[in-house]
């Protein structure tokens, strides 16, 4: 997939990445979901030393808070605060989105979610369990209260991931009330929003508004790869072993961050085809490039049970009608 705009290639880290981004951020805007740790951590830090202003929306404000002094601490002119949000509720969404209502946005990072799911099935939102509940029903809210600011130039950033090219979802069965696994679980939450995501992209451009939905993946990102940050990224022998043992065919958490960077502020995407899929060059690792998604996420049927449970989680109400 090639943009109109010849998209150049980033370079591998977060790190690496700090000229590239040196005065993209400046005057914007960005709330990462699930910044405490992680990849939401390592983007919500590349954003920073972008000149970004970045709020971390997390559920824990006393770790969200550790998270804003160690991006401090690497980066003294940072601009960052907290705003609660827990993405597996729908009062939660609701209360981020009339803080975010009058304040300037520019992009909204849907990091937030579970990655190992619970072996059992435990009960979610509308009906449907846990994990696709806190990994896209609530960021579907969250993104339904925020409709109006989608008249402007905003992007928001669905993280997806490779896992839906391993595992077939089932668009019939989104809820898993058979057939409950917990790796299922996983990857039909993020095959249902790189599924929306690439919907509503298409959405907005035929209602002509000028936001961008974008649809990432980062890779098969460890934190055995990832580098040392105090409380947030502290992996122990066995996981620096393990990550070392597949560094032929994984990278870090500095690394798979620089989709979710790239996503918010690269000024070549806005000429990018719509349906835009940001991943690496090698589908586990490598410099970030324009990628095809999963089949299955572009098909009519599930991206359109996937707007259904958008307009579900939003009580019926279709923000985007045609």
């Amino acid at each position: 997939m090639k943009p109109a705009t010849p998209y150049p290639q980033p370079a591998a880290d977060i790190y690496a990445n700090r000229k590239r981004w040196a005065t993209l951020g400046h005057g914007k805007t960005v709330v990462v979901t699930g910044a405490n740790s992680g990849l939401g951590f390592f983007a919500s830090l590349g954003l920073a030393q972008a000149g970004a202003q970045v709020i971390l929306a997390c559920r824990n404000q006393s770790r969200a808070e550790h998270a804003m002094g160690q991006i401090r601490r690497r980066v003294p002119e940072a601009r960052v605060e907290f705003m609660q949000y827990d993405s597996s509720r729908i009062e939660s969404a609701m209360g981020l989105a009339a803080e975010l209502r009058n304040r300037p946005l520019d992009a909204l990072i849907a990091n937030a979610g579970i990655i190992r799911a619970p072996r059992e099935r435990q009960g979610g939102l509308l009906g449907y369990e846990l994990t696709m509940s806190t990994n896209f029903i609530g960021h579907a809210r969250l993104a339904g209260e925020l409709a109006d600011r989608f008249s402007q130039p905003m992007r928001f950033i669905g993280l997806g991931s490779m896992s839906t090219r391993m595992l077939a979802t089932d668009p019939q069965n989104l809820a898993l009330a058979r057939d409950y696994h917990p790796y299922r679980a996983y990857v039909q939450s993020k095959a249902a929003v790189q599924a929306f995501t690439l919907a509503l992209d298409h959405r907005l451009r035929q209602l002509e508004l000028p936001a961008r939905a974008l649809a990432i993946h980062p890779g098969y990102a460890l934190s055995g790869l990832s580098p040392q940050v105090p409380s947030i990224s502290e992996p122990d022998y066995a996981k620096r072993l393990i990550g070392q043992l597949q560094a032929g065919f994984a990278q870090g958490k500095h690394e798979g961050a620089v989709a979710l960077v790239e996503a918010a502020l690269a000024p070549e995407l806005d000429a990018a085809p719509r349906g835009c899929y940001l991943g690496p060059k090698f589908l586990t690792k490598g410099p970030t490039v324009l990628a095809s998604p999963a089949k299955a996420t572009r098909g009519k049927e599930l991206q359109g049970k996937a707007w259904e449970l958008f307009v579900k989680a939003n009580e019926g109400l279709d923000p985007f009608a045609l």
